[in-house]
C-alpha cells in the first residue's frame, strides 16, 4: 500500500471562467476520461502550494496565484493495476490565473478547458472533483 498526497487547482481566470482538465489513463479506470482540476502529487519536501504551482506550470503552461485551500479534503483507498493499493489524499485551492499560454504538458492530459460555474453539471467529473464543486460558494 501506497499513499499520495494530491494538490488540485480550481483556477479561476478573469472572465470568471474555470479551468478543467480531460484526463487519459486507461490503466486507471476510474479516472480515464473523466473530468478533474489540474494538479498533481506533492514532491519530497514540497509544500502544497509549491506542488500546485508546478504542477500547473507543467501541466498548463500557466502562472496562478494560490489562494485559499477549500474547507476539506478527500481520502479514498483505489484498488488497480499500477499499485496493490493506493491510498489518494487530495487537497484543493482556489487559484486566479496570473498568466502563459495554456498549452497541454502532460501526457494524462488530453483537453484542457475554461468553463463557466453553471457548465459545471455538463461534464463527467471525478468523483473527488465532484465532492470539491458541492462546496463551492463563490
Amino acid at each position: 500500500m501506497k499513499t499520495k498526497v494530491v494538490v488540485i487547482g480550481l483556477i479561476e481566470n478573469d472572465k470568471g471562467e474555470f479551468l478543467i482538465s480531460l484526463r487519459h489513463e486507461p490503466k486507471i479506470k476510474e479516472a480515464d476520461m473523466k473530468w478533474d482540476f489540474v494538479g498533481g502529487a506533492i514532491d519530497f519536501g514540497e509544500s502544497p502550494e509549491e506542488a500546485l504551482k508546478r504542477e500547473i506550470k507543467e501541466e498548463a503552461n500557466l502562472e496562478v496565484e494560490i489562494g485559499e485551500m477549500m474547507p476539506m479534503c478527500y481520502s479514498k483507498v483505489w484498488e488497480h493495476d499500477i499499485y496493490d493499493k493506493l491510498h489518494i489524499v487530495l487537497l484543493c485551492y482556489h487559484c486566479k490565473l496570473l498568466g502563459g499560454e495554456m498549452k497541454i504538458g502532460a501526457y494524462k492530459i488530453k483537453e484542457l478547458r475554461w468553463v463557466n460555474k453553471s457548465e459545471f453539471k455538463n461534464y463527467d467529473f471525478l468523483q473527488s472533483i465532484n465532492l470539491f464543486l458541492e462546496k463551492i460558494n463563490f
